[in-house]
């Protein structure tokens, strides 16, 4: 039975022009792999050269499309292997096509490069191609797919890693792949997500004849070409049913590869991550885990810590003038914001600087404020409780009068393993940040019904979701699940967006005059560059937007659908967000908002706050 399964495996991938290596060896498996991996890599530089000689002979511009499209499908195929081992060539391999720079550990502005700015140059043009331009792209594209081909991990490919870069990739695919990220001009993304699933399935291939089980190898094997022909059916991007994709093919394939790891013995060994390696799929929000961004494990929070946060949190002590706490802001009954555009100054002179929003979800951001200028929730607390607008107080002074309250002590004491000085500083900020950690919101109705419980959303909000996740292009920048701006499958560093905000809500206005994050580094293209905030309960948190411009979430998606600031022609010239009009209807519009009213949450924080 297991020999005729391993069979049909191999048939199908000769079928689909996959199949290219010796039959795999027990105990051999990784080091095959990486002898196919190099092999892809000068399948991907072939594809690259043919791509260049249609260049030089300035042939047919759809000729060219086609070589540049079988390109990207040799590339996806070897993705889940070069995204997980070469992480930092991503940009220059296949990243935005917009200008980079770090700021913070160097200003230069690099330009875009790679396949995502040749796709660019090709098919937002009409027929009219610059081949010189796009030639000079695409020699330098091959140049780095070549460099890799000479390039070795240390450690080398290893079992339990090469699973785990193959789940990453399912949930690339969801997150990334079918939302169009990386194909937001061709709009190639189905087929490419099923080249992406070619390669995690060919590298799965050698790994067969160890296992024991022939019907998970049945099962993997009918999911992976259910999957990739549920992908190539002839479906226009906009119509491509994404939650059945999900909900049908990319979660239990990425359940079937964590029943190989278990029965393999190829668990990734614990780490510090927001989602667990053993999380059967991407949504399966119970694996999240908000202690993935402390700065170390010490400041990890405890029921203790989180207890002492809250009643700190609660209190005007940290105050200058004892009047204002945390909770004066993010109120608990406004899902810990105020419902204003912004708060009040500490001193009565107008209003501080940007409007205040959510802490639920607080802990899966790995970087605060709208500027992104904290790494930590502990120095976002310490930043807020200085700022003369919002609290003027003194973390300093805050010990002193903590010293002399008992009752506090003792809390401190107990919270820190009673070690000396235990009322301090830096132990205000982890216990205050330790009870921000415990404000998770994830056990909406939407994630319900990602986790099986069919019944929990409408038709409408099903239609909803698919539009956010494709003619809305809402899913490029609020990446599921989370839907903020940190993508799957690292959770690193959030994105930043130009959108172009106004200053008000009038016919004719202006752009907000907010920098943004070129306060923090004077790095040009980052002038009006704000944190992608999280979507979820935002029906709960307006006004929107870092000024509170927006009242309603209909203006918001007016807005975008418009194409920001272009739309109303204020754009400053670094805007972002592409500029196109995404010409959604009345209809439609009504989706998006029924499918935010799905992400919304109370039930969980209810029990951490004990409000409302």
């Amino acid at each position: 039975m297991k020999t005729r399964i391993i069979a049909a495996w191999i048939l199908w991938m000769t079928a689909v022009n996959l199949y290219s290596a010796p039959a795999p060896i027990t105990g051999k498996e990784a080091g095959l792999l990486e002898i196919q991996f190099r092999q892809q890599l000068h399948t991907v530089a072939d594809s690259l050269a043919m791509l260049q000689q249609a260049l030089r002979a300035k042939a047919a511009p759809q000729h060219i499309r086609q070589r540049f499209a079988a390109s990207r499908r040799a590339y996806k195929h070897t993705e889940f292997l070069i995204e997980y081992y070469y992480p930092h060539l991503i940009r220059v391999i296949n990243g935005p096509a917009l200008p980079f720079a770090d700021g913070e550990n160097s200003r230069a502005v690099l330009p875009p490069e790679g396949f995502q700015l040749i796709e660019e140059k090709l098919f937002s043009g009409g027929n009219s191609i610059d081949h010189r331009q796009v030639l000079a792209l695409t020699t330098a594209l091959r140049e780095q797919v070549l460099s890799l081909q000479e390039e070795s991990d240390p450690y080398g490919f290893m079992d339990p890693y090469i699973f785990d870069a193959m789940r990453f990739e399912i949930y690339r695919i969801i997150a990334l792949g079918i939302s169009g990220y990386d194909s937001p001009i061709a709009l190639h993304s189905m087929s490419e997500a099923a080249a992406a699933l070619q390669g995690v399935a060919t590298a799965l291939q050698l790994y067969a004849s160890r296992l024991n089980d022939p019907q998970l190898l049945q099962q993997t094997v009918s999911r992976f070409q259910a999957a990739r022909a549920y992908l190539l059916q002839p479906t226009a991007f906009n119509q491509f049913d994404r939650l059945h994709f999900i909900t049908h093919h990319a979660n239990p394939l990425s359940t079937l590869l964590l029943q190989w790891q278990q029965q393999l013995s190829l668990q990734v060994p614990a780490e510090r991550r927001i989602l667990s390696p053993d999380a059967p799929h991407l949504f399966a929000m119970a694996y999240y885990n908000a202690n993935g961004y402390t700065p170390n494990k010490e400041s990890d929070p405890t029921p203790e810590k989180t207890a002492l946060g809250k009643k700190l949190f609660y209190d005007p002590l940290l105050s200058g003038n004892r009047q204002r706490s945390c909770a004066s802001c993010h109120q608990p009954e406004r899902a810990f914001t105020d419902g204003l555009a912004k708060s009040p100054a500490l001193d009565g002179g107008g209003t501080i600087a940007r409007n205040t929003p959510t802490l639920l979800n607080v802990g899966f951001q790995s970087q605060l404020f709208y500027d992104s200028r904290s790494m930590f929730i502990e120095s976002q607390v310490a930043d807020v409780v200085h700022n003369k607008k919002e609290m003027g107080g003194s973390l300093e002074l805050a010990v002193q009068q903590l010293k002399k309250d008992t009752a506090y002590t003792a809390l401190f004491e107990r919270a820190f393993n009673y070690t000396p000085s235990a009322v301090s500083e830096e132990n205000i900020t982890n216990a205050i940040a330790s009870y921000l950690r415990s404000l998770t919101s994830l056990e909406s109705r939407f994630d319900r019904y990602m986790n099986g419980d069919t019944t929990t959303l409408t038709a409408t909000e099903k239609k909803g979701f698919n539009i956010f996740m494709g003619k809305g292009k809402c899913g490029t920048c609020h990446f599921a699940p989370l839907f903020n701006g940190v993508a799957p499958p690292y959770f690193a560093e959030p994105e930043s967006e130009v959108l172009g905000v106004p200053v008000n809500d009038h016919p004719k206005t202006r752009l907000d005059d907010d920098p943004g994050k070129y306060v923090l580094y004077r790095v040009p293209i980052q002038r009006y560059a704000f944190k992608t905030q999280s979507v979820r309960n935002s029906m709960l948190t307006a006004p929107y937007m870092h000024n509170g411009v927006f009242r309603t979430m209909e203006q918001v998606i007016d807005f975008y659908d418009k194409g920001g600031g272009a739309g109303l022609g204020i754009a400053p010239d670094n805007q972002t967000l592409p500029t196109d009009q995404l010409r959604l209807n009345r209809q439609e519009k009504q989706a998006l908002i029924a499918f935010m009213h799905s992400l919304t949450d109370t039930t969980s924080y209810k029990k951490q706050t004990g409000s409302y």
